[in-house]
């Protein structure tokens, strides 16, 4: 498997704080990835510069670059909907700011939204949406752009427990049928050992505490199964003894 990024003594500093510190890994084509850490930790900041989106203010140390032209998109948590456009105009806005949208295009959209059980919202706005279908047109967006790296920042974190899991299936199915580099932050644990691959555990100075094979990914029902369970013990108590 062919590595697509690379982080080599990474550290990202803010004015008051240091919020990544000396991060050295590769992630690798068409695998998936969690993050896992303490609020404040630098997860959202790790996403933000495999984008090339830190503010200006912030300075770094070391590299963070890509091996190979990416695709790159990213979901995240508070939706990044435009509250005046409709379902599907939202959906093919990447396209449209580009100029470059056509009929095909627009068929595709529709094709994704009926995936994600959306067909019958397309001229809806976002006021009209609950809290997971909002979530499933951030995802959409990101679909419809065929990346090759899709970021997901703590995307499902504001929704019920069934939802979540839903849309958790959605993306896992998605990537199955189409396989890309996915790489998620989240607090949740569960969340993390269902969707990487490989679980990356930051410490509260944003230091690498451990890397984590998972053997539960992929498995059938995996939710089901006792060795899910086990992992997500063995992964809180980790965290404990950071």
């Amino acid at each position: 498997m062919n590595n697509i990024l690379k982080i080599e003594n990474f550290s990202v500093h803010y004015p008051q704080k240091t919020a990544l510190k000396d991060l050295s890994f590769q992630f690798k084509e068409n695998e998936t990835y969690a993050i896992l850490g303490p609020s404040g930790c630098g997860k959202t900041t790790l996403l933000y510069a495999i984008a090339d989106l830190l503010p200006a203010f912030c300075s770094t140390e070391g590299s963070c670059e890509q091996l190979k032209p990416l695709t790159v998109r990213m979901v995240l948590q508070d939706f990044g909907l435009f509250p005046w456009k409709t379902v599907l105009e939202n959906t093919m806005l990447p396209l449209t700011l580009k100029g470059n949208s056509s009929q095909s295009d627009i068929k595709q959209a529709r094709h994704i939204l009926t995936q994600l059980k959306l067909e019958t919202h397309e001229n809806h706005y976002p006021n009209e949406l609950s809290g997971g279908q909002k979530q499933r047109v951030a995802i959409a967006r990101s679909w419809l752009m065929k990346a090759n790296l899709l970021l997901l920042d703590e995307p499902f974190s504001s929704l019920d427990a069934l939802t979540r899991e839903k849309l958790q299936d959605d993306v896992i199915d998605y990537y199955n049928k189409s396989p890309l580099t996915l790489i998620l932050v989240t607090h949740n644990i569960e969340e993390a050992v269902y969707m990487g691959k490989t679980i990356i555990l930051l410490t509260d100075d944003g230091s690498i505490q451990t890397l984590l094979d998972n053997p539960s990914f992929g498995i059938e029902n995996v939710r089901e199964h006792q060795s899910f369970y086990h992992q997500c013990l063995e992964i809180r108590k980790q965290m404990k003894e950071a």
